[in-house]
């Protein structure tokens, strides 16, 4: 890439004089035949809708407006039409006209010596997707295995690679035949990357000190996810430390375990404390083996599903969220409405329990199922789930019987798929039967489930059926992310009802049972480009056997903005009957106006609720950025419970990880909250601490030079050691993880800047970058009898490489690692040496100037 930014740089001078700026010169080059001189005929003009598929004519140039009158030889493949100098240049890769990635290319001179080429390797057209292996000549195929670069163009006769100088494009064309089949988004399998050696830990700390009628209570939760990489095996670890005034400290660890690619059957296998992950039952914990389908290796494959956990604080609260007696996730909210989407439940199947509690104790729990959308896959495509272990669950008094469960999706169909689950312990067999298929009024599954339970030397049948709905109605603007009913008859029992039932009196297990429940998760997006706002639905309803308890919740919500003023209105209600029977209802509605412009001007809140005890709670807050990481909130409200109160909160989010500090106060209470989050990853290079990083992450290193930033994850810089986490990678997917050099000083020049990289799931990737550092000088250069050399001089060093060409003013602006050396000189098919010394350097010009004359 450096020619071309040298080139830029040499020319502006004589670009300003004639009135173009330095980007118009990338057009003057790539349409030649608007530059003054050009001896193009009208009829050698390619309109630009032919321009993507012939090749510009060939032209020859007047060079008089050059100084010195003359065109040295050595810009003629800068002067020929859609071509460059030889170099590396950063160029977007365009295959059958979409856009495959954005790369650094080396193009040389060919062996005719009369054009500049790209240099296409085997591995690059492995990731563009072209499948060489389809060639019928096999021995032209071997030789070209053999060669640094391949001919395209001499492979597939019908084959067609352009490069678009003017914009910087490598324009591909093949045969559709010579394509891989459903390649969109997939990536060959050679090219997946198991990464490095690394241990990792992503934490997530929440402090809390509440002092409550002359009473100190503190609480400290820290959350853990523990990583270790060994070759291709990946080992993890999901915990948890809580402490409380007046309570032994907990440690509880969720699970631990050992995972492998399985690459041939697109699966990932598994060990240790796992959570069953089968779509048809309820997932269990449980300690032994594990073999899952993973539809991430796929092309146009789904990705997971995770919920969204909605809410509305009256004060700066705790949420926690927990899932088969495991808390999941605790966190710090300020007062008003809040979203967690950064939740991800540990199987796939099983109801989530979230806890709000208020600054002043007060508690609000709500239950939100989560669950599987209908199961649907591809024709001839099988899907598979199969644990295999000893029940263990986070409740230390139930049983431990082995157990196998296995669930299998085979799509018979375009639009068709048929499931099949069997699950078996001591004294418990379960099989399910199901059909999946996809409609025009969405897709939707339907199974039925057949279980037999033996306990106390009593035997229990029963039967459940459950479907699913999913939609998307496009012209409504309406997403039914998930609809479910499930119904089961009195003595159906799943996995867990009979553990428990082993070691109970099975009479009395059966009024904990569910009966029915329904499930709704809905979003409408109100008028054209949601003209007239939006709005959400979910709720939940659930009753049991033997007795007339009930489970309801619901949680509705509108939102819309009336010129810059944005409002939102939340309902929920929550209903438990039976014993501790408990009503709960709260209306909010929400108001925030921006004071200014700017994307980060500050904002005026202001919130009220009001519950079904008639309580009533009002704040009014200011928030805003003291920077684009930086942010604060100040709120003051007034319940008609606790009376007047108060907070302040900042946070702010750096390459290190996220830091939150909030303080409130009450009539009778005060609290203060420490929240922090981040990563620390040991690896080869030293440890480096970084925000919290997802399943698979890259450790992006530039030797001895700290402070480089990372294209698009705003605050990631390397560190002193030379490395910077970038915090996630898409598994099995081209991520292009790109330099910011925008903030370096012109004493540092980074050469490949862009790296694509392809990592497994769960791998550690790292993606080495070279960085040259020295003084920049801006030579004028002269022949050995003192007269000035002219335009399209090349200086190199002692090695050959390209520093720089001259400008038409006989200036080359350099970057020299040595304050004393000799270069090498070249124009008009002559060379020479010409030594330098350099004089005290003067640290406030961008760039020196200095003499550089041929020996």
């Amino acid at each position: 890439m450096r020619p071309l930014s040298v080139a830029l740089t040499c020319f502006e001078g004589v670009l300003s004089r004639l009135g173009f700026n330095k980007y118009q010169l990338i057009v003057l080059l790539g349409f030649p035949c608007l530059v003054l001189g050009s001896e193009t005929s009208k009829k050698d003009i390619v309109s630009p809708e032919k321009s993507q598929q012939q090749v510009i004519p060939s032209t020859a140039f007047g060079s008089g407006f050059f100084q010195g009158g003359s065109r040295p030889e050595s810009l003629q493949f800068l002067l020929a039409g859609n071509s460059v100098m030889p170099g590396t240049y950063r160029v977007d890769i365009y295959v059958n006209g979409d856009l495959n990635s954005r790369r650094d290319l080396d193009f040389s001179l060919n062996d005719a010596g009369d054009q500049v080429e790209p240099c296409l390797t085997l591995a690059m057209l492995q990731e563009f997707a072209i499948d060489l292996g389809r060639l019928k000549d096999s021995a032209a195929l071997e030789q070209a295995r053999g060669e640094s670069c391949i001919k395209l163009v001499e492979l597939i006769k019908e084959a067609e690679v352009e490069f678009d100088a003017s914009r910087l494009r490598l324009n591909i064309s093949v045969p559709q035949v010579y394509q891989v089949a459903g390649a969109q988004g997939y990536v060959d399998p050679a090219l997946w990357d198991q990464g490095v050696n690394a241990a990792f830990s992503n934490y997530q700390l929440n402090l809390r000190r509440n002092k409550s009628n002359q009473h100190y209570d503190t609480s400290t939760y820290l959350g853990l996810q523990n990583g270790l990489n060994l070759g291709a095996w990946r080992l993890r670890n999901e915990s948890s430390l809580t402490t409380s005034t007046g309570q032994p400290t907990e440690f509880n660890s969720n699970r631990n375990f050992a995972e492998h690619d399985v690459t041939v059957l697109k699966a990932q296998f598994a060990l240790g404390e796992l959570y069953s992950r089968d779509s048809l039952f309820d997932s269990v914990r449980y300690r032994g083996v594990q073999l899952v389908s993973d539809d991430a290796m796929l092309a146009d494959s789904e990705r997971g599903y995770a919920p969204v956990i909605r809410g509305v604080a009256e004060s700066n609260a705790t949420v926690e969220v927990y899932q088969n007696d495991y808390l999941l996730y605790s966190t710090t909210v300020t007062p008003g409405p809040f979203a967690l989407t950064n939740i991800y439940p540990s199987g796939s199947n099983g109801d989530l329990e979230v806890i709000i509690i208020e600054a002043d104790g007060r508690r609000r729990v709500t239950r939100q199922a989560f669950g599987n959308v209908p199961i649907m896959v591809r024709k001839g495509r099988l899907t598979f789930s199969t644990s295999a272990g000893k029940f263990h669950s986070n409740d230390a008094t139930l049983g431990s019987p082995a157990f196998l469960s296995s669930a299998f999706a085979y799509g018979i169909g375009d639009n068709l798929t048929g499931v099949l689950g069997v699950q078996a312990s001591e004294g418990f067999q379960a099989m399910s039967l199901g059909i999946g298929r996809n409609t025009f009024i969405g897709a939707v599954s339907l199974d039925l489930t057949q279980s037999s339970s033996t306990a106390q030397g009593q035997t229990s049948r029963g039967q459940s059926v459950r479907m699913l709905y999913s939609k998307t109605f496009i012209h409504t603007d309406t997403d039914f992310m998930l609809a479910a009913y499930r119904y089961s008859t009195e003595n159906y029992r799943t996995l867990d009802d009979h553990v428990r039932a082993v070691g109970h009196d099975p009479a009395k297990e059966t009024l904990g049972r569910s009966r029915a429940r329904l499930d709704l998760t809905l979003q409408q997006r109100l008028g054209p480009q949601r003209q007239y706002g939006s709005a959400y639905l979910t709720a939940s309803d659930q009753s049991y056997w033997n007795n007339s308890d009930r489970s309801q919740s619901i949680s509705a919500g509108y939102s819309n903005h009336w010129q810059r003023l944005t409002y939102d209105i939340g309902f929920t209600r929550t209903l438990n009957t039976g014993n501790g029977s408990r009503r709960d209802s709260q209306l909010a509605v929400s108001l925030t106006l921006p004071l200014g412009q700017d994307s980060q001007a500050p904002r005026l809140h202001l919130r009220s609720t009001r519950d079904s005890n008639n309580q009533n709670n009002t704040q009014a807050g200011l928030s805003g950025h003291f920077d684009r990481a930086s942010q604060y909130s100040l709120q003051a409200g007034n319940d008609s419970v606790g009376g007047s109160s108060g907070f302040a909160s900042v946070g702010t989010e750096t390459a290190v990880g996220r830091f939150d500090l909030g303080y409130g106060q009450g009539r009778d209470y005060s609290n203060l909250s420490l929240g922090a989050s981040g990563s620390v990853v040991a690896h080869g290079g030293g440890f480096n601490f970084g925000r919290q990083v997802g399943e698979s992450f890259a450790l992006v290193e530039v030797p001895d030079t700290p402070g480089v930033g990372v294209s698009n994850h705003i605050g990631v810089r390397t560190g002193a050691n030379g490395y910077a986490i970038v915090p996630t990678l898409q598994p099995y997917r081209l991520n292009w993880v790109s330099l910011d050099s925008s903030e370096l000083g012109a004493d540092v020049e980074l050469e490949n800047a862009v790296h694509q990289l392809v990592p497994r799931r769960g791998a550690v990737l790292h993606s080495g970058y070279q960085a040259e550092q020295g003084r920049r000088l801006q030579f004028q250069l002269y022949q050995a009898d003192g007269s000035p050399l002219g335009f399209g001089a090349r200086v190199e060093d002692a090695q050959g490489k390209l520093l720089a060409i001259s400008d038409p003013y006989g200036k080359a602006l350099t970057l020299l690692g040595e304050d004393q050396g000799v270069l090498t000189l070249k124009w008009d098919k002559q060379t020479c040496t010409a030594a330098y010394r350099l004089a005290p350097r003067d640290k406030a010009l961008n760039f020196e100037n200095a003499d550089l004359k041929c020996d």
